[in-house]
């Protein structure tokens, strides 16, 4: 392993450069031990020494008897080595003849001879003329470069040294710089070292008071020390315990490394290293017993406490533990929490508190944990049950753990902090496993705690936590003999399977479950419980098939909810009755739906209801506005719900991922590109999972507006890859935007690949009315291949491109049309439905601009800049190829040039286009596409002409180009429209393009 670089500490460094650069003459570097005092000099010394700066560095040692000078001794040796024994000669030659005696006093063998005998009496002076010694050497050897002088350790410094740094602090002699470092937790600060370092806050002073690494600066220093990236919970785990101390985190590391398997997970160990822990344990026990005590209560604690709990833990008088934590602070052992008096006081750094805690005898410790746990216990405060529990859980109390520990989930899940419930239900679950009541049964149901545990981890977003769970509790109590909980179990193994999107066991056998957990709920008591099951069935119908049979089920769940009081079920209900309407009914009646669910919520309590009801509306409200075609409504209500989400923590989640969608979706069909880049920034980072496919397929067209066609194209693939099952309507929203990368990649077959299986899953039920877009998309895809194969003259692949126009029309038979019927809640569908039919025209090689000037105008009804500009090009297009002027595309061109704008694949389309046609736009015209082999046959003067055709020369321009005649540049101009199979030079020039000939 190399050299480690220093992180975290850019800034001081540059402080050190700049001060060295502008002779600062002190720079005083403070922090706790450890802190990386030496570090950071030792790699500004490096730093300013490349930059042509002369370093001599020098060293205070914590010596019984401290050797005065020690440091000025070891600063000149270093000077003669730094500027070597010809340039250290010469400076002394230039010093004063007293001078020279009074460094040979210091260092002889440098000098070379040794210090004449005294003539003359003691005196202060004296010491003032060494002191001026070693002033004038440092001053003449900063003759044209900097000296810096480093003295490190000043608490153990002797008071020689000390006077001489005064001294030079106070010079004004020549550009040299002392950079001194000095521990700003030492306990017995010598009052002389003190004073100096007090003396030394003044306006000259550079002075860094280093603080602890910041958290991605301790991931870089585990990272070099493992040689690799460390794992999260180890960063966190550093950055907890040793509160950004460098040298303490390369001590845990270097302990957990020793006591590893060799393998390459390396975990923290629970104590801190024996010599770091005997080097704190060392410091405390330097007060007296009664501080001991106090502080041993502070370490175990490992939080501020106040002095009452000390009294009660201890035994002590309350003027005994005052006195106690007084001598702890004046020791610096302990750090009162300033920002709240009343919390008390703490253990001064957190390895302090572990390594006093774990000096303790096993039996000592125990005791204190009960003790703790017993004056927080007597506090009554709920917020502390969960540090109750872990002091029980030390103290070998497993009953009164598992009653704080249940105490402290209840209190977590009322306050909305659903993560930390669901760990502390897990926590008590295990317990459970491990103990029985006194008939010989557990006395709570371990299946109830498991269940309550997926459901807030649900709650929190931690989704994918929550099926693996679900599994494990499906496999432990699937045949219990309790029905209400088999049923519970039962229902959330069918959400799980049917919603979540595994790829096995097949969503298909949610159905079973979901009716089998039904069949048990009937011969129960009414219920919460059962009111939610028939509410997640209903949803789970409808993502499957948007049928309306979902609407019956959502009755029934309402009124379960309203017979057992469960406010939250009967708002969920009343939105997916909303959703059903919104579809199946009228859209009043739907959006009334949601306004009622809305007033639940604001009647209600507070706390899930609020967060559950407020988010699924922002859902499911901004989701039908979208599909309704009211862009800018979708998305003011998917950001209120979004920040509903972060309120409560539920921002990673998957229903956070829709509200995310939604939004990006309204922006990016508004052309508004930047926008949607700035809300989706941070969303589904890394790769693909199972609960952000969705923020990846969008971040997809982002990277397909910004012209990053292959990232999208990857990103894509990527979530192909994923194998993704789940509800149809589901599969309906990933078919949506799998296949765009692809087609501006130029790879309308992988395009193909994805509709054409999906089109085929989704036949069958309500969802056929979805597919106008999808069908669109594989018209589109099928008309890129047919028109690639015609330029090629391919025949085979003409006919697979015809063939597959022939299934997508087969499909559309099948679906008796439903997907190009106007509906009131799908707005797309005028637009889908000319799309399809210009799609399917170029398709069979018919140019049609009319179809797609329909097509225009129908996406601009809508509000759809980027979809409009689409079939503009394609209008100009036709337009081009079946009219002799080129003039009558300018219009649609220039129009496509501006509602283009944001999509870089479509404008570099629109100015190639305007260029090959001669029509001009403001924009320079992007460079052609790489080229192909030519099936033509055209010669490479014909290759040449028709490139300056494409560019829209005229015949003359391109005989003034190739030194010929306009009437050979004509006959070259008629060979290329014969061997080309075209009439006119517009035609011949799209042909070039597509078949790859016109590039150089």
């Amino acid at each position: 392993m190399g050299v480690r670089r220093l992180v975290g500490r850019e800034g001081e460094l540059a402080l050190i450069a700049a001060a060295v650069r502008q002779a600062r003459r002190l720079v005083l570097v403070t922090g706790d031990v450890g802190i990386g005092k030496t570090r950071l000099v030792t790699e500004a010394a490096r730093a300013v020494r490349s930059e042509g700066a002369v370093v001599v560095e020098a060293a205070c040692l914590p010596l019984d008897v401290r050797l005065p000078l020690l440091p000025a001794i070891d600063m000149l040796r270093g000077l003669d080595k730094a500027l070597g024994r010809q340039a250290f000669a010469e400076v002394l030659a230039a010093l004063p003849p007293y001078s020279v005696d009074e460094l040979a006093r210091l260092v002889p063998e440098v000098v070379g001879r040794q210090a004449g005998p005294d003539a003359v009496p003691e005196g202060e002076w004296k010491r003032q003329r060494m002191f001026a010694a070693v002033e004038q050497v440092l001053a003449r050897a900063a003759r044209g470069r900097p000296v810096v002088v480093v003295v490190e350790d000043l608490h153990w410094v002797d008071g020689a040294t000390l006077d001489l740094l005064t001294y030079l602090r106070a010079s004004a002699s020549g550009p040299f710089s002392l950079v001194v470092t000095c521990r700003s937790d030492e306990a017995h600060l010598d009052p002389a070292v003190a004073r100096w370092v007090e003396q030394a806050r003044r306006p000259e002073t550079v002075r860094l008071e280093l603080a602890g690494l910041s958290r991605p600066a301790m991931a870089e220093l585990a990272g070099q020390i493992l040689d690799g990236p460390p794992p999260e919970a180890m960063v966190d785990g550093l950055h907890r315990r040793t509160e950004g101390n460098p040298y303490f985190a390369e001590e845990l590391i270097a302990a957990a490394v020793a006591a590893g398997d060799g393998s390459q997970e390396v975990a923290l160990t629970r104590e801190p290293p024996r010599a770091l822990a005997e080097l704190l344990v060392a410091r405390s026990r330097r007060v007296s017993g009664p501080a001991r005590a106090a502080l041993a209560v502070l370490a175990v604690a490992a939080r501020p406490v106040p002095e009452s709990v000390v009294a009660q833990v201890t035994g002590m008088a309350a003027a005994d533990v005052a006195a106690a934590v007084h001598e702890l602070v004046d020791a610096k052992l302990a750090l009162p929490d300033r920002a709240r008096p009343e919390s008390g006081c703490r253990a001064q750094h957190a390895l302090l508190a572990e390594a006093v805690a774990g000096d303790l005898l096993a039996d000592e410790r125990r005791g204190v944990h009960a003790g703790i746990a017993a004056a927080l216990e007597a506090m009554a405060d709920p917020a502390l049950s969960a540090e109750i529990a872990g002091h029980w859980s030390a103290a070998g109390r497993p009953d009164d753990e598992l009653r704080c520990l249940l105490a402290a989930a209840e209190h977590s899940h009322r306050m909305r902090a659903y993560s930390p419930a669901a760990d502390l239900w897990q926590r008590a679950t295990a317990i459970l496993e491990h103990r029985t009541g006194a008939n010989g049964e557990p006395e709570v149901e371990a299946g109830w705690l498991r269940v309550r545990t997926i459901d807030a981890l649900q709650a929190c977003g931690r989704d994918l936590e929550a099926e693996l769970l679900i599994e494990d509790v499906y496999a432990r109590h699937r045949d219990t003999t309790s029905g209400a909980l088999r049923a519970a179990v039962l229902h959330r193994t069918a959400w799980s399977r049917g919603v979540v999107g595994q790829r096995e066991p097949p969503p298909s056998t949610a159905y079973a479950l979901f009716e089998e957990a039904t069949r048990i709920h009937e011969g129960l008591p009414p219920s919460a419980e059962y009111a939610r099951l028939l509410a997640d069935y209903a949803a789970f119908v409808w993502m499957d098939s948007c049928d309306s049979r979902s609407g019956a089920i959502y009755r029934d769940a309402l009124d379960a909810a309203e017979r057992c009081g469960a406010t939250l079920v009967a708002a969920q209900a009343l939105i997916g009755l909303a959703e059903v309407t919104l579809l199946h009914g009228a859209p009043s009646e739907g959006f009334a739906l949601l306004d009622r669910a809305r007033e639940r919520a604001r009647s209600g309590p507070h706390g899930e209801l609020g967060f559950r009801v407020g988010f699924l509306t922002a859902e499911y409200h901004s989701n039908a506005l979208l599909k309704m075609g009211q862009l800018a409504q979708a998305e003011r209500i998917a950001r209120d719900g979004l920040d509903r989400t972060r309120e409560a923590g539920a921002v990673h989640g998957h229903g956070a991922a829709v509200l995310h969608h939604n939004a990006t979706e309204s922006l990016l069909e508004r052309g508004l590109v930047d926008d949607a880049a700035a809300l989706i920034a941070g969303a589904g980072d890394g790769e693909p999972r199972l609960d952000d496919w969705n923020l990846h397929l969008w971040r997809a067209q982002i990277e397909i507006c910004r012209g990053d066609v292959e990232a999208a194209a990857t990103r894509s693939a990527a979530v192909a890859a994923l194998g993704l099952a789940g509800p149809r309507l589901w599969l309906y929203e990933r078919l949506r935007l799998l296949p765009r990368a692809a087609l501006w990649a130029g790879d309308p077959a992988t395009a193909l690949g994805y509709l054409e299986p999906g089109l085929d899953v989704l036949g069958g039920c309500t969802l056929e009315r979805y597919c106008g877009e999808l069908l669109a998309l594989g018209a589109r895809a099928a008309a890129d291949l047919a028109e690639t194969a015609r330029a090629r003259r391919d025949r085979d692949a003409e006919l697979a491109a015809g063939a597959a126009v022939d299934r997508l029309q087969a499909a559309v038979e099948l679906m008796d049309g439903r997907p190009f019927v106007d509906h009131h809640f799908l707005a797309t569908i005028p637009g889908d439905r000319a799309d399809w039919h210009a799609e399917l025209g170029r398709a069979r090689g018919r140019r049609d601009p009319d179809a797609w000037g329909e097509a225009a105008a129908a996406w601009e009804r809508l509000g759809r800049p980027h979809r409009r500009a689409y079939a503009l090009l394609r209008q100009a297009e036709a337009l081009l190829a079946t009219s002799r002027n080129p003039l009558t595309a300018a219009e649609p061109l220039r129009a496509a040039a501006g509602a283009a704008s944001g999509m870089a694949p479509l404008t570099m389309a629109v100015h190639r286009l305007a260029s090959r046609s001669r029509i001009p736009l403001d924009a320079a015209p992007p460079p052609a596409p790489p080229p192909t082999v030519d099936p033509y046959g055209l010669t490479d003067r014909e290759r040449h002409v028709l490139r300056l055709l494409a560019k829209g020369y005229t015949n003359a321009q391109i005989g003034a180009e190739l030194l010929m005649s306009p009437k050979t540049a004509s006959v070259h101009v008629s060979n290329i429209l014969r061997k080309l199979d075209v009439t006119n030079r517009a035609e011949a020039a799209a042909v070039g393009v597509r078949a790859g000939l016109t590039d150089s």
